[in-house]
């Protein structure tokens, strides 16, 4: 689970922040007397003015805001509908070569994810938080709310149009994931919830939204997977939905069209999280109805080691899961997860692999993908809060990647599994992108292999095969010069392997500017660190690979500067590039 603490960005500013599961030694108790909880987001606020009060409890439907200066200057637009379109010929010429996607707000934008239109290659969609702040004439930042919204690209990268999709009633959104189908509507999940005006996140659910006319326009959002109650009022069943991911079968089964949806269904009795298995919907009527929620993760030996009480085999400790679901030309579905397994008093994962032939009715029970990855206690530095993060940065990690498969002659069916690894596990992290493949659906994998070897840390890995059956891995690289003086600084990389075996790759750098996230604007603790070093950029970035062949890349940025209430820093942008 994450939770959020009350800390200080700036003396002019108070906001919240997530708490990510890498301080993993607290074995996932929460203290609600000193917490309240939220999803993997920056929360709700704290202190609100009366004004901001009260336009906390009532629905939001359009915003405005002023800053004192800045090089972004003041935003606004509506919550449903085009905010605004951002182009090569509009936005900063630091940007040039990359395309900054936001234009809406002067606020943070960041986890992206994005896709490409397989009717039309000229249609890309990306999508990532936004954070709706009021910013008074006092000065103070009241964070009002945090929603997802889409990029809209239909000249081919050219110009992108931001569009504020409905949502309903839910007020934040985060963990945005989408997919077109093979004739190329668009669906859009999300990990939405109500909140309270004591900041806690209530019925935490998991919503899907459709486009047809390629993400300009969007349905109401049609509610999946409804969340109960809220986790620090100590609720003794408390089901809390977290990290969504979206896939559709394009293939020629007579699954196709069919839209599937994978969570991790957190349960929590006084506030201590009991379970957290796998579950899954699926629509075959474009996204109109849904089943109800299944579980998938199954139970096998290789969860006997959860270290909690319950079904010792029972697959149901997988925290966020990070479940990447994917469909096979013939129908099948894989679902790749994280698995809790108890190492002494801290907690590592394990990755493992459910299939299902007949459309979702049934699932195999899991398999093996990966043994113990280093990401528990004690594995890599910690940032201020607990989390898992990286040498001289504070902004949290994860190791989970994807699952992706060929379809390409040459090697269709072959599956991989790309991850972050701590190559020496220690309190200075050496961290690289590594990748498994399996040539039999998924029964037996290759031993992992380094994507490139390097001193710098790299994470966030996404992976996308082409026609040419070639997997290509974007990831976030800190093979970047720092500013003097700055201890946090990275770009965007994209793999590209050799050969379908993907023995070898080739690298290449896309960003064309350098991200510094030790001098941030947004989601710092200077009481705390000394430092402006942000601590949240997002939980991953995204790739897609489009008919004509392109690929598509999407990260958090962090090379624009703003000044908001007289203090300047980095801010994050939802940027994108063709690889």
């Amino acid at each position: 689970m994450r939770h959020e603490e009350t800390s200080s960005d700036s003396a002019t500013a108070r906001v919240a922040y997530p708490r990510s599961s890498h301080g993993r030694q607290q074995m996932r108790r929460v203290l609600a007397s000193a917490i309240v909880i939220g999803l993997l987001i920056i929360g709700a606020t704290t202190a609100l003015a009366g004004s901001a009060k009260e336009r906390l409890d009532n629905d939001l439907i359009s915003f405005t805001e002023s800053a004192a200066g800045g090089t972004n200057g003041p935003g606004g637009g509506g919550i449903s509908g085009v905010a605004c379109t951002s182009s090569a010929t509009t936005q900063p010429t630091s940007f040039a070569g990359n395309a900054l996607l936001d234009c809406d707000s002067v606020g943070p934008h960041n986890e992206t994810t994005i896709a490409v239109n397989p009717t039309n290659a000229a249609n890309i969609v990306a999508a990532s938080h936004t954070y709706l702040y009021n910013l008074d004439k006092q000065s103070a930042i009241a964070l009002l709310r945090i929603f997802t919204e889409a990029y809209v690209s239909k000249d081919g990268g050219q110009s992108w149009t931001n569009v504020h999709p409905p949502h309903g009633s839910y007020r934040f959104l985060t963990d945005p994931a989408l997919a077109f189908d093979g004739d190329g509507h668009l669906y859009w999940s999300n990990v939405a919830s109500h909140d309270s005006v004591a900041g806690a996140f209530s019925d935490v659910s998991v919503i899907v939204e459709r486009s047809d006319d390629g993400g300009i326009t969007w349905n109401d959002p049609v509610t999946v997977a409804k969340g109960n109650g809220t986790i620090s009022n100590g609720g003794s069943n408390v089901l809390f939905n977290d990290k969504d991911w979206i896939a559709v079968d394009r293939g020629t089964s007579r699954y196709r069209g069919s839209v599937y949806v994978t969570w991790a269904r957190q349960q929590y009795r006084k506030d201590v999280q009991t379970e957290s298995p796998i579950f899954f919907v699926r629509s075959r009527d474009g996204g109109a109805t849904w089943t109800s929620g299944a579980e998938i993760s199954g139970s096998s030996r290789l969860c006997s080691g959860q270290g909690v009480a319950g079904p010792t085999t029972r697959c149901d400790q997988n925290d966020a899961g990070f479940s990447s679901p994917i469909v096979a030309p013939d129908g099948t579905i894989y679902v790749a997860f994280l698995n809790h397994q108890a190492q002494g008093t801290s907690l590592r994962d394990q990755v493992l692999l459910v299939r299902s032939r007949d459309g979702g009715d049934t699932w195999s029970d899991p398999q093996p993908i990966l043994g113990l990855i280093h990401d528990g206690a004690g594995d890599y530095p910690t940032n201020w809060r607990g989390d898992a993060t990286l040498t001289g940065c504070q902004f949290r990690i994860f190791a989970a990647g994807n699952l992706a498969m060929s379809t390409a002659t040459a090697n269709a069916g072959q599956l991989y599994y790309v991850y972050a690894e701590n190559l020496d596990p220690a309190a200075t992290a050496r961290t690289n992108i590594m990748v498994t493949t399996s040539v039999d659906g998924g029964a037996t994998w290759s031993t992992p292999a380094l994507v490139k070897s390097s001193r710098s840390d790299q994470i966030f890995p996404w992976a996308a095969v082409g026609a040419d059956g070639k997997v290509r891995i974007g990831y976030v690289d800190r093979a970047r010069t720092a500013p003097a003086g700055q201890s946090c600084a990275y770009g965007y990389t994209l793999a590209t392997a050799n050969d379908p075996g993907a023995s070898s790759f080739a690298t290449k750098r896309v960003d064309t500017g350098t991200s510094v996230a030790s001098e941030a604007r947004w989601f710092t603790n200077f009481p705390v660190t000394g430092n402006f070093n942000t601590r949240f950029i997002g939980d991953y970035t995204n790739i897609a690979i489009g008919p004509d062949g392109s690929v598509w890349t999407s990260w958090t940025d962090m090379r624009d500067t703003v000044d908001v209430f007289g203090r300047a820093g980095h801010t994050e942008h939802a940027a994108a590039a063709r690889g």
